[in-house]
């Protein structure tokens, strides 16, 4: 086990996630457009990523370096209200993208503002710890994801298929990049708990579209049954993010990193779909968010078994029966898919059995190993 403290999360950290749930908000809003075609639903993840892309960043600064010493909360604080503008100048309608549109420009503007003040953020630890050779890096990574945004921030460049792959420098750079760090570790436990809050604010944006699409006096049984489908996701999720993970591992946590971007765009995808469920004239296109919000979401969670302790991890029963799980849940789904009631319910079973596979799994492994279960009788949170 690691002989690392584990950093805690900082208040202003949490203030700053506030900004992401005006985002994530902003965003779901958006996307409710007379015409919904690949195109706006293409923008609408792009622009998932953009969010999650300016959070990942700000949470690695705050994880290596972050102290919240006044430097800190004023440019956290600079950076929240900066994040909060960008969200209101989202837009996924595909007949704005032409160059010099103002709301184009502004949203650009900001955006380049945004990775600009994490690079401050680095500047100024650096004069304060000295300008290490991972702070320089650090800098130069930042501004490499600010600067080529000028181009669309000035009015220069149209956004279209191409130019929009600036917006994934974030996640394509470091895949290269990472080489020429000296070899840093994360605080890791900081790094999951930023992850659990980030994905449970992320939730709170579908709970509020499925209480308010399908209130309780209209719809009861779907209104509950899809409330209950969309919780026992967040089971599942925790399940594996919080029994299995190792959280006292040194690594430097990139895989999850990534592994969170399609839960975080899934759970997104997956409201919407929700949403248009409910309207006879986006019923269609409902439907195929709906789904694909679910297997981005599965996708992203077993992703993260990568970190699992290595007495839980997967065997091959284990993938083939989530594999078979997630396949005939699917199946059922289309075939019944003009009955959202059964759509609910097939989602809570499937989420049921992804749970059960789990928790097999981990019996068999303690099984295997000579491990004693647990004492349910006993509860010490010891969950190992």
């Amino acid at each position: 086990m690691s002989q690392f403290l584990s950093k805690r999360v900082s208040n202003y950290e949490l203030f700053f996630d506030l900004a992401v749930v005006l985002a994530i908000g902003q965003l779901t809003s958006a996307i409710h457009l007379n015409h919904i075609g690949l195109q706006e639903v293409l923008a609408f993840i792009t622009t998932n990523i953009i969010i999650f892309n300016i959070w990942h960043n700000e949470v690695l600064y705050f994880n290596k370096y972050g102290d919240s010493r006044l430097q800190d909360i004023y440019t956290i604080i600079a950076l929240m209200f900066i994040v909060g503008n960008i969200s209101l100048n989202f837009s996924l309608n595909i007949k704005g993208y032409y160059a010099g549109n103002p709301q184009l420009m502004l949203f650009n503007f900001l955006l380049m503002l945004a990775y600009a003040f994490i690079a401050l953020q680095y500047f100024l630890k650096g004069k304060k710890l000295g300008f290490s050779h991972n702070i320089k890096l650090s800098i130069l990574s930042q501004l490499s994801y600010s600067l080529p945004l000028a181009g669309l921030a000035l009015g220069l460049l149209p956004l279209n298929i191409w130019t929009a792959l600036i917006y994934l420098l974030p996640n394509l750079l470091p895949i290269f990049s990472r080489k020429f760090y000296n070899h840093q570790l994360v605080n890791f436990p900081h790094i999951v708990e930023r992850l659990h809050l980030v994905t449970l604010l992320t939730f709170g944006e579908s709970v509020i579209a499925i209480i308010k699409t399908y209130p309780l006096k209209d719809q009861p049984l779907t209104g509950f049954m899809l409330f209950f489908g969309m919780a026992t996701l967040f089971v599942f999720y925790m399940g594996q993010t919080f029994l299995n993970i190792n959280h006292h591992q040194e690594t430097t946590a990139s895989i999850l990193f990534y592994a969170h971007l399609p839960i975080f765009a899934g759970i997104n995808i997956f409201t919407v779909g929700i949403e248009f469920l409910a309207e006879s004239h986006h019923t269609s296109i409902g439907f195929i968010l709906f789904l694909a919000g679910i297997i981005s979401f599965y996708l992203g969670v077993l992703a993260t078994s990568r970190y699992n302790k290595d007495l839980y991890r997967f065997d091959l029963k284990a993938w083939l029966q989530y594999s078979c799980t997630i396949l005939t849940g699917f199946i059922l789904m289309i075939l019944l898919k003009s009955h959202l009631i059964f759509l609910a319910l097939i989602l809570v079973l499937q989420n049921r059995l992804m749970m059960r596979i789990n928790m097999a799994n981990r019996h068999r492994a303690r099984e295997r190993h000579n491990v004693p279960h647990p004492d349910p009788s006993k509860n010490f949170r010891d969950f190992s």
